[in-house]
């Protein structure tokens, strides 16, 4: 890394850095993705409007973006979704994390996701996207959200099923970075009165909202927060 950057970097956690405590640590199997229940005890929730991201200490001078979700303003705790399907620094990290670990971080940040309250609230992602939109369902309390995360492993399909009581489906990842089988979940749905939220590899992103665009029953509205490339 540039020592320029490494310094500054240092600074910066050093002045502004906080700390969590890993409560408990669940990995899905195969072992690619985790959830870990995290005691931030100097984060205040209290005001969320939007879903929220906090940028995590995975290295010497290395940051992860990661979402919280679950949160409980009261005790401060929340769960956060890791996909470490790429084995970079924050897979590394993930693996060797356990419970009892403190967690440096140094900022909370809002995304541009919240609820809409016109229309249907329609969601796209990968396995990077899910602890998002599980933080923008409990922003919007009872109003229901429908939509299609893609995932290449069976196993991790079927959790997600058993796991979650939702209206947003697990389906099998089909082409480049999943659009294939985003496009084909739209193909017999009608969007014209929906506000649509895209996240996860930014390519595809990108790709699935200028598809969208072109249909004949483009939605109300389409946001987008890309994640990695």
């Amino acid at each position: 890394m540039n020592i320029i950057k490494q310094k500054a970097l240092h600074l910066l956690e050093n002045a502004f850095g906080k700390t969590g405590t890993v409560l408990a640590i669940r990995a899905w199997e195969p072992a690619t993705f985790f959830e870990v229940d995290v005691h931030f005890p100097e984060m205040d929730m209290s005001g969320w409007k939007r879903v929220q991201h906090i940028k995590v200490r995975v290295g010497e001078g290395i940051y992860r973006d990661y979402t919280p979700a679950g949160w409980d303003e009261d005790i401060r705790t929340c769960t956060l979704y890791i996909n470490a399907e790429q084995d970079g620094p924050g897979a590394q990290w993930i693996r060797s994390l356990r419970t009892g670990d403190r967690i440096t971080y140094v900022g909370v940040g809002a995304t541009m996701h919240r609820p809409t309250y016109a229309g249907e609230m329609v969601v796209f992602g990968d396995m990077s996207s899910i602890g998002h939109y599980l933080a923008l369902q409990q922003l919007a309390g009872t109003r229901k959200i429908s939509g299609a995360i893609t995932i290449a492993h069976e196993n991790h399909r079927e959790e997600f099923k058993e796991y979650f009581n939702w209206n947003i489906q697990p389906v099998k990842k089909n082409g480049d970075g999943g659009l294939h089988s985003m496009l084909k979940w739209t193909s017999d749905r009608q969007l014209a009165n929906s506000n649509v939220y895209i996240s996860g590899h930014i390519p595809t992103c990108i790709r699935l909202r200028k598809e969208l665009k072109k249909r004949d029953d483009s939605p109300l509205g389409i946001q987008v927060q890309g994640f990695w490339s």
